[in-house]
Parts: structure tokens; sequence; C-alpha cells
């Protein structure tokens, strides 16, 4: 689609089934210049919500989380869009620091910036664990950036990274355990399918002994447990999420190699037919922030 003079920033969401959180994400996002949803075929009121706030609703089956993302960048119209997922929201004072960017001088500002996201567990933010502070490559020139990775996705542009700290999305606000168990399921067969992906592979006694290890570099290492009782729930979670990565990456090899014969429900990559992005993606100079 080509940049539509009158819209400067596009924000765009990736949904499916985020009936309960998508309400609030979409009102947090009046600040932009149009709305983008889109759908990989929900089965709530997904759509019927997000037709309250825009016309733009794309129904996409479901390709992967690069695909859809490109989708989105494919039907936005501003020349800078920002990606929030449903389970988000972003703060007013953000809106207005993105507002300032898409409205100035787009020569003076790189292809990417990264954004602080403050994160949520049973209603408390998080100020201490893995990931805090959190950034994450949410806002970009439209056609400065297309995503890639087959399971994880990664934007691809060219020069540093700009830094947005001193507003922020709000991630999870009311995150709890139900939530947490659905996306463990969710992320933890996506990463199992990357390594397997990339040829790693694991054992029992590996995933037994992760739990632990996970348990005491995010509780202790990284502080998880000064965010008190919450964080002492939410890193056993975290350990427990370990532990089922493993294990299914080891059901994984079982399966490929012939020694257990279940269906998995889909087919699986060749192993050593992915490789991680390249370190030099990940690790950009930052823009100078404003």
């Amino acid at each position: 689609m080509p940049v539509n003079a009158s819209t400067r920033l596009s924000a765009c969401v990736i949904a499916r089934n985020e009936e309960r959180t998508l309400e609030r994400c979409l009102k947090s996002l009046a600040f932009a210049d149009e709305i983008v949803v889109i759908d990989a075929g929900s089965h709530d009121r997904t759509v019927e919500i997000a037709r309250r706030f825009t016309s733009k609703v794309i129904v996409h089956a479901w390709q992967g989380f690069a695909r859809q993302r490109n989708v989105g960048l494919e039907n936005c119209g501003g020349e800078w869009v920002f990606f929030l997922d449903a389970d988000e929201e972003a703060s007013a004072e953000l809106g207005q620091r993105l507002k300032k960017i898409a409205f100035g001088n787009a020569a003076a500002h790189p292809n990417c910036y990264s954004i602080k996201r403050d994160e949520f567990f049973l209603g408390r933010q998080l100020r201490y664990g893995p990931g805090n502070p959190s950034f994450q490559w949410r806002f970009f020139k439209r056609n400065g950036v297309r995503f890639e990775g087959e399971v994880h996705e990664f934007p691809r542009f060219e020069g540093p990274i700009g830094l947005i700290a001193d507003a922020a999305i709000a991630h999870w606000p009311s995150l709890g355990i139900d939530r947490f168990l659905v996306k463990l399921n969710h992320y933890t067969t996506l990463e199992a399918l990357d390594r397997f992906a990339q040829g790693q592979r694991t054992t029992l006694f590996h995933a037994t002994g992760t739990f632990f290890t996970t348990f005491l570099k995010n509780g202790i290492r990284y502080g998880g447990l000064w965010n008190g009782k919450e964080g002492f729930v939410l890193t056993l979670l975290e350990s427990f999420s370990r532990v089922v990565r493993h294990l299914k990456l080891w059901v994984f090899w079982q399966v490929h190699e012939g020694r257990l014969k279940i269906d998995l429900g889909m087919r699986l990559p060749q192993p050593g037919s992915a490789t991680p992005p390249a370190k030099a993606e990940l690790e950009r100079p930052v823009w100078k922030s404003e």
C-alpha cells in the first residue's frame, strides 16, 4: 500500500481470540491516524470488538508471526508503523512521543525505535527479574523494515536503533496464572520447534536440571524474587516453562527418529534447516536519544 499523505502514523495489532484484552489495547491507540488489526481467524468476539475502533480489520489465516506482521505493514498507509500486541496498551505519554517523531523530519530519525515495556504479573509491576528493564523493537518507518523468521520473528532494517525510555508500553496488567499457562504452552512449542529446526538436542536429565538452574538464575541472579510473592510465583512458572520447552524438544527428536509413534498434529521441520538471526542483527548501535 502506498503511503497516504494524510496518514503519518499507523498502529497495527496482530490478534487471535483476544476479546479479554483487545478493547483496552485499541483504546490506547487513539493517537494514531489509523488502526489496522490483522486477525488470524478468531473464534470469539475479537473481530467484533476490533470493528468498533477501525474499519481496517483484515482476516488472514495464521502463517507465523513474521508473515502476520508483514501483512500488517502491507495494509498500513502511514509513513510510520507502531506495532502493539493485543495484551498490551500504550501510555498517553508514549502516544505523544510517537506522534512527535512521526510528524517530524523522517530523515532525522532511524528506521526503528526500541520502546520501554513495563511488565506486570498478578497486578504487580515487576521491577526486577530477567528482561527488566524490557525494551521492544516496535516503531518503524514502514518502507524501511521487513519481518523474517519461521518461528521467532525479527525485524530486518538498516542502521542503528532509536531508544524511547521515558514513555512505555504496559504489558499484561492483568496477567494471571491461567493466561500465563496458555501462553506458556504456545511459546514453548514455538521455542522447541525453533531449536529443533536448528538441530539442537536435549536430554531428560537436562530437562530436569533446568528447573533448578532457571529458578536460581531468574530468581537470584536476575533478582526476580525481589518482586515479592508475585515474583516467587512467576519464577516458579518460568522455571516450569523451561522444563516444558526441553521436554517438547526431546519429544520432537524421539518422533523424528522413530522412537515414539505419536501424532504431533504438525509436520516437523528438517533439523538443521534453520539458523538463528545473526548476532549483528540483534546487537545494533543505539541512536542518540532525543
